[in-house]
């Protein structure tokens, strides 16, 4: 599914991208063994394979797919996950199968669990850290380059909407994804090329921004107003996925033009900048999933920062926003008495 922010603007916003309910149960045995039990419930296994990685048979999870019924008769679907990790061996980070080069995009967790003998007993430390993902700097854009300008329209129902508020509605939107693919450009180039006079990489802006200046606002306007909504869906589906290849194209055409690109640090660049929108774009659909994370121990827990516990068990349960721009940690430790 294409992610431009046309198609979330014209095909119902926001709600294009569902929900995935994630519950993860880890249970610590007393010598150390780990059972990590996971269980992803969403609309469709489109939405469950798309953006973050899943646990898999080729990661080596014991793994069930199913699709189940609703107390209200609606289809949902199922994936539930099993692995067993002896002792001393290094839990996961991620979800990523094995030898993965893009395994640093998806969701990060390291997790460990380190055993430790004392005279009243062995006390056992679980050690979860779901490292922060950047996400205030795009999310400033978004409220100077649309919600802002969009504020006197945003309140209008749909049949209430006139063509120059569309009009607005499509050009706010376009100034924020081309703000937010030039700072993934800026950041890929300053990697690729950190010494590279300023004024080149000036050339490229312009370049871009001049390329969004000849989008044809009222056409795309009048595109919003098909009756069908199939028909609609899919004419700004093509129109967006056309702007976001020729935009592509007109980056790297500009790189070339200005900065000499070619051959192995046009590549460079290039797979720095897609790991950049989409690792964004996986951070954003992360965020409206919800974590429930239990964490099973020995003996008798003895302290935590989890929101609930019992006499071995450690739950907390949050939404991916969470994550975004600062560390979350999963701690709790117990006591087996000798």
């Amino acid at each position: 599914m294409t992610r431009n922010c046309l198609i979330v603007l014209v095909v119902v916003s926001a709600g294009l991208f569902g929900c995935i309910e994630r519950k993860e149960k880890i249970t610590v045995e007393a010598d150390g063994t780990v059972l990590l039990e996971a269980t992803f419930e969403t609309d469709s296994f489109d939405e469950l394979y798309t953006g973050d990685a899943v646990p898999s048979l080729e990661a080596g999870w014991l793994v069930e797919e199913s699709i189940q019924v609703d107390d209200e008769g609606k289809e949902f679907y199922r994936l539930t996950a099993q692995f067993f990790y002896p002792p001393e061996v290094e839990l996961p980070q991620n979800y990523a199968e094995p030898d993965d080069p893009q395994a640093d995009l998806y969701l990060q967790f390291p997790t460990a669990v380190a055993i430790e003998e004392r005279r009243d007993g062995t006390y056992y430390h679980f050690h979860r850290t779901y490292p922060r993902r950047p996400w205030a700097h795009i999310d400033a854009l978004r409220q100077l380059l649309v919600e802002e300008k969009l504020k006197d329209v945003s309140g209008k129902k749909d049949e209430d909407l006139t063509r120059e508020d569309r009009t607005l509605m499509l050009s706010s939107f376009a100034d924020f994804e081309v703000a937010k693919m030039l700072m993934f450009a800026r950041s890929a180039f300053l990697e690729v090329t950190p010494d590279a006079p300023q004024d080149s990489w000036l050339q490229v802006h312009a370049a871009i921004n001049t390329m969004k200046a000849g989008l044809d606002y009222l056409r795309l306007a009048s595109l919003m107003e098909l009756d069908d909504q199939q028909r609609r869906e899919e004419a700004l589906a093509q129109e967006a996925q056309r702007w976001e290849e020729e935009s592509l194209k007109r980056l790297q055409a500009a790189l070339a033009e200005f900065c000499g690109y070619g051959g192995a640090q046009m590549s460079a660049f290039l797979h720095r900048y897609d790991w950049l929108r989409r690792s964004f774009e996986i951070t954003q659909d992360l965020g409206d999933d919800a974590f429930e994370i239990t964490v099973v121990m020995p003996g008798e827990i003895v302290g935590s920062n989890a929101d609930s516990t019992s006499a071995n068990r450690a739950i907390w349960k949050f939404s991916g926003e969470r994550f975004r721009d600062r560390d979350v940690e999963l701690m709790v430790s117990s006591r087996l008495a000798h």
